[in-house]
């Protein structure tokens, strides 16, 4: 057995152990609220997919009925299923034809970034100052302090407290001139020179993807609901006159606005003692002015003092250089938000990101798309099959082909380099993600999957089994009513029901009880549904 062929099996024999090992390792509390994994029972040998075995023609019959059953057989539905081993085609439906992928882009997205970028590609965020600045002597810097970003989706509050206590680690005790920051791109090179840096457009600086969550949490009837924000910063001023009622029906309304320095976000309504909880997710304004009382707040709490402003404004004259710099999580981790949580605005990032790096800045979806292109091109796929505009699937104009999704997905199965990454990156069936609430019979941690959504658009994408026996499949679903969403996604999981039930036992693969209840888009909580905005009604 060859060298390579001994690691690949390794690395997949591995990676299809229910419980994986991972770069985060979950608190505590995460890890006693996952469920207990049952154990896997892979087939010794490498699955029999003959083209004309009895077993296999069995297996057919049984997709051919549930595509073709009482709500699938109206419907547009294209198809694939492949032996991961083999490569061999074991069911094909439709799959030539152009569909939406909806959230599917993600595979081509973080796909290509992984590639091109490399798992441990990092965003940079820097504060520069004059080059007369010697850190290494001096307890004070003289002049301007400019925060610089790339467009890092992971920042955080807490980020940006470390760069202030880097300076304060290193020895500096007083900042006299202002601290300045203006969210634009700009080129490190251009920073360095002697002259105004030009700038490439707004998006360089963001904290927490922009975005804050309200909390709220009924009481006992007839008192005041709990209510909280979360991140926790001086930059929120809560107001809240939530009622807990009897009953289920609640009725909340939050009316954010911007008061001196601060974002002032009033919370008023009811909610039923039933109901229990509710959430939502609000974009900030302006994350610059969140930014600003951020850095004013660790400053005080460091002991730095500070003579002048914190600011927004353009870059100081330069040459400058960095005397401070916070490294992003890696890009293998910001996957995991792309494809678990099927986070769409980290998707454009990354799929902007990748635009940026390989033809220059300013960012843009039309580069993103292009450099895309150029990467599925070596790897024998024909560009003009696929249209895709954005990476994160929020549109109707991206289309694919049910074939190249397969055959795409096949390829990452078998890739030594981005395999491992690309796989892990995916939801798990009955553990995380967006499919967290489904598969959670047998086949639960049996699946590794993608999801997309879109109004009247459902797709299903990826791997189920354990090696060596393992399934690649596409499901794509399209024309039904948003009332229809909760069955197509059942009749999604019965299909790879069936898949599973074939690896594992041989026996007559007739689906299996139905994997739990599903969820409607508004009910399941860890499914982002693209056809909704990024702020998320309560």
């Amino acid at each position: 057995m060859g060298r390579g062929l001994r690691q690949r099996l390794r690395w997949t024999s591995l990676l299809w152990v229910p419980v994986l090992s991972s770069v985060v390792v979950p608190s505590p509390a995460i890890a006693r609220s996952q469920p207990e994994l049952p154990a896997v029972v892979a087939p010794a040998e490498p699955l029999s997919v003959s083209g004309s075995s009895p077993r296999t023609e069995t297996l057919r019959s049984k997709l051919r009925d549930l595509t073709h059953g009482t709500l699938l057989g109206k419907l547009r539905v294209g198809m694939t299923v492949h032996d991961a081993h083999s490569g061999e085609e074991v069911f094909a439906l439709n799959s030539e034809s152009p569909f939406n992928p909806a959230s599917n882009t993600k595979i081509f997205t973080t796909a290509a970034a992984l590639s091109v970028l490399g798992a441990d590609f990092r965003f940079r965020t820097t504060l520069w100052a004059p080059v007369k600045t010697d850190l290494s002597a001096a307890e004070v810097i003289h002049g301007d302090l400019f925060l610089q970003g790339s467009g890092d989706p992971s920042l955080q509050p807490s980020d940006l407290a470390d760069l202030i206590r880097d300076l304060s680690r290193r020895g500096i005790q007083q900042i006299d001139g202002d601290i300045v920051l203006d969210g634009q791109f700009r080129e490190d090179s251009d920073l360095e020179r002697g002259v105004p840096a030009p700038t490439h457009g707004g998006g360089a600086l963001m904290l927490n993807r922009d975005t804050y969550r309200i909390r709220v949490m009924a009481s006992s009837v007839g008192h005041n609901a709990r209510v909280t924000l979360e991140p926790s910063s001086p930059y929120f001023v809560l107001h809240s006159s939530v009622k807990t009622v009897a009953g289920k029906k609640s009725k909340l309304v939050v009316s954010p606005h911007r008061k001196d320095d601060h974002l002032v976000v009033e919370v008023r309504g009811r909610i039923g003692a039933k109901r229990g909880s509710a959430s939502v997710k609000k974009r900030v304004p302006d994350a610059r002015d969140w930014i600003v009382t951020t850095l004013a707040t660790v400053l005080r709490d460091t002991g730095i003092r500070h003579s002048g402003k914190i600011r927004i404004g353009s870059a100081p004259p330069g040459p400058l250089h960095v005397v401070a710099d916070h490294r992003s999580q890696p890009l293998s981790e910001i996957c995991r938000v792309v494809n678990k949580d099927s986070n769409n605005f980290v998707a454009d990032v990354v799929w902007k990101t990748l635009g940026a790096v390989r033809f220059g800045l300013p960012q843009s979806l039309e580069k993103g798309a292009r450099a895309v292109s150029e990467w599925l091109v070596p790897l024998g796929f024909q560009p003009e099959r696929l249209h895709l505009i954005n990476g994160s699937g929020l549109t109707y104009e991206n289309r694919v082909r049910p074939s190249d999704v397969g055959k795409l997905l096949l390829r990452l199965y078998h890739s030594l380099e981005l395999g491992p990454e690309f796989m892990q990156s995916l939801a798990v069936g009955g553990i995380d993600g967006t499919i967290h609430y489904r598969f959670r019979g047998q086949s639960h941690g049996l699946v590794r999957g993608k999801t997309g959504t879109l109004n009247g658009v459902s797709v299903l994408s990826g791997y189920v089994g354990s090696h060596p026996g393992v399934l690649v499949f596409t499901i794509f679903v399209e024309g039904f009513r948003p009332k229809r969403l909760p069955q197509v996604r059942q009749l999604q999981a019965q299909i790879v029901e069936v898949l599973l039930k074939f690896i594992r036992s041989g026996a007559d693969p007739s689906p299996s009880a139905p994997p739990g209840p599903t969820l409607s888009p508004a009910d399941d909580p860890s499914e982002e549904d693209v056809g909704v905005s990024d702020e998320e009604p309560l």
